[in-house]
């Protein structure tokens, strides 16, 4: 009962993180407008991140954080809660706080279109991301699961699909229950940011 109750505890952290405005002059640490950063792959890396993806989803089955990121916090979940507090469907500001980067950050959840990729084809570019800027290794990646959304608030013509990887052993692998935030657009599939959640915490 304890480990659940931590457990939902700190899934429920870690939403109140990603939701949080950031007080630096950026909202996110590297950001790039769509088409600017392509991920790219050749077969071998293709072989090593798919591999990386099939063992995350192996080793998770079962586990709470993979039913939440499937089930509470699926996509069409946080859709569903964001029209109940928003009937309307238009985006909310946060604070009034106006980033370098992204202006004012505009909230806002929504279902991919049929120009989106899929969520485990953005969970992809985001792994092989993580690997060229050193931000993770193959060994750590194997632990994290990604916690999704499809962001349409800041810019509805260029939604994102933000990824939080959340780690699903961290009780037994000692790693950080989240220590990333990425989005990536989501019709073109280019990197939009990267944030650092641990130093910002």
């Amino acid at each position: 009962m304890k480990r659940i109750a931590r457990t939902t505890f700190a899934i429920v952290f870690i939403l109140l993180v990603i939701m949080s405005t950031v007080t630096a002059e950026n909202y996110w640490k590297m950001h790039w407008k769509p088409g600017e950063y392509m991920v790219s792959f050749t077969p071998e890396e293709d072989a090593l991140v798919t591999g990386i993806l099939k063992e995350a989803k192996t080793k998770s089955e079962g586990t709470i954080q993979r039913k939440a990121a499937d089930g509470t916090f699926g996509v069409e979940a946080q859709y569903k809660d964001f029209l109940k507090m928003n009937p309307e469907g238009t985006p909310m500001g946060s604070d009034g706080t106006v980033f370098d980067d992204i202006g004012s950050y505009q909230w806002a959840v929504g279902l991919p279109d049929e120009q989106s990729i899929s969520k485990d084809e953005a969970w992809k570019i985001m792994v092989k991301f993580m690997l060229d800027q050193s931000i993770a290794t193959e060994e750590t990646l194997i632990h994290y699961y990604p916690q999704v959304s499809y962001e349409t608030g800041n810019d509805p013509e260029n939604p994102v699909w933000r990824i939080t990887p959340i780690c699903y052993d961290y009780e037994e692998s000692g790693l950080p229950f989240t220590a990333y935030e990425i989005a990536i657009y989501a019709h073109d599939g280019s990197v939009c940011g990267y944030r650092d959640l641990q130093s910002e915490g």
